[in-house]
């Protein structure tokens, strides 16, 4: 087996228009990979620290680099424990979440391509299970972000995405035809009554002058003038509640809105009357555990109730989750932990206590990685999140999957 020759990392831009790193591996007999790192608008406060870029990439080219030189790119756990020995730190501050990651998952890369296997196939045997290219590959439904709002777009409408998920048992290539129609079908729907079609970070359309009602019922006059609602298509919600808590209190200010725990809760009960809503993620700030606790009991046997800045792909935050019953699914962002090993240390934990699995992309994203969809595919994620229908960053995930579903359904 060849080693590991030289890692040298220089920046790229990302879909918002800021740098990032991305990481060249080089081995021994020649092969290289380059593997970007993506970043997130709404991020958790206990995500790994991301280092400003020109840090990261001195971090990377000399120190990380000089550690790994020679040793075995396919030792996974050995590589991920010495990034992780070599930083000391809970939450990545010394060599950075964005260093870190960069290598974690580009020699995840590297090595699969070495053993001439599939990226999900290599991951999955990491994992700790077999899964290969073949008819009986289980794909995760994809959750379309099809309308922005929160720090995903500049229209002063507090809750962050509001999606459309298509029925689990339909098909991925049928599911996939559905998200882009129903994209369409409310980009014309905007259009009939003089709004604005232009997109936030994540490729949904941000019309101002946007309620949480409003939003959704355009949503759902879209989706049930093709598709059966509440059969065929659901609908759900990324709240990012973090984004409009002041002094204790939930601000949704095109309401004129301020609402304590138990008046945010009844909000959410006619919303979740009114809409076929499967879905909310991070309803509650993610300290506030009583607003979680009383959500988690009032709606869990209705909903997925997501979380992400709660849990932060971390195997740590997601047990006090579990052990105070706070949701039924989780957010899976190996940017938030910082390597592959805890990734999959998180989702086996997860999927343990019966949580539902959602990979998802970042805010910033790049055009150039497609990691997450191997990803899920490698662990039967039940759902990946990539925003949506439009734009290179964002279908480079959704194609990815569909060129793997077109070899292996036919």
């Amino acid at each position: 087996m060849p080693k590991i020759e030289e890692i040298k990392a220089h920046k790229i831009v990302n879909s918002r228009g800021t740098w990032t790193v991305d990481t060249r591996i080089t081995l021994s007999d020649g092969l290289f990979v380059e593997h970007p790192v993506p970043g997130g608008a709404s991020r958790g406060e206990n995500e790994a620290v991301y280092l400003p870029v020109e840090k990261s990439i001195n971090v990377i080219s000399t120190v990380i680099n000089d550690a790994l030189h020679g040793l075995d790119p396919t030792n996974q756990k050995q590589i991920d424990s010495i990034l992780l020995e070599m930083d000391g730190t809970k939450n990545k501050e010394n060599l950075g979440g964005n260093s870190i990651l960069s290598v974690s998952l580009g020699l995840a890369r590297l090595s699969a391509m070495h053993q001439r296997k599939e990226l999900f196939e290599y991951i999955s045997e990491l994992y700790g299970r077999r899964i290969e290219k073949t008819p009986d590959l289980k794909f995760p439904t994809p959750i379309f972000n099809i309308l922005n709002g929160g720090k995903h777009a500049q229209n002063n409408l507090s809750f962050q995405e509001f999606m459309v998920i298509p029925a689990p048992n339909k098909p991925f290539l049928q599911q996939m035809e559905m998200g882009v129609n129903m994209y369409i079908k409310l980009k014309d729907n905007l259009l009939k009554e003089k709004y604005s079609i232009g997109v936030g970070d994540e490729g949904g359309f941000a019309p101002k002058g946007f309620t949480t009602k409003k939003a959704l019922d355009f949503i759902k006059r879209s989706a049930e003038s093709m598709y059966k609602l509440g059969e065929d298509v659901f609908l759900g919600m990324d709240v990012a509640a973090e984004s409009f808590i002041e002094h204790h209190k939930y601000k949704i200010s095109e309401e004129d809105l301020e609402m304590d725990i138990g008046e945010f809760t009844e909000y959410y009960a006619k919303i979740i009357s009114e809409f076929p809503l499967i879905y909310i993620e991070d309803p509650f700030y993610e300290k506030d555990y009583d607003g979680w606790e009383i959500f988690f009991k009032k709606f869990s046997n209705k909903l997925m109730v997501v979380a992400d800045d709660l849990v932060v792909t971390n195997p740590i935050y997601l047990k006090k989750a579990i052990d105070m019953k706070l949701a039924n699914a989780v957010i899976v962002k190996p940017n938030q932990v910082g390597t592959l090993s805890e990734t999959l240390d998180f989702i086996r934990m997860a999927k343990g206590n019966n949580m539902q699995i959602i990979v998802s992309h970042r805010s910033g994203d790049t055009a150039e990685d497609s990691f997450i969809a191997d990803l899920a595919l490698a662990v039967e994620a039940e759902f990946i999140k990539s925003g949506a229908p439009v734009r290179g960053e964002r279908v480079v995930k959704y194609n990815r999957l569909l060129d793997i579903y077109s070899e292996v359904k036919g």
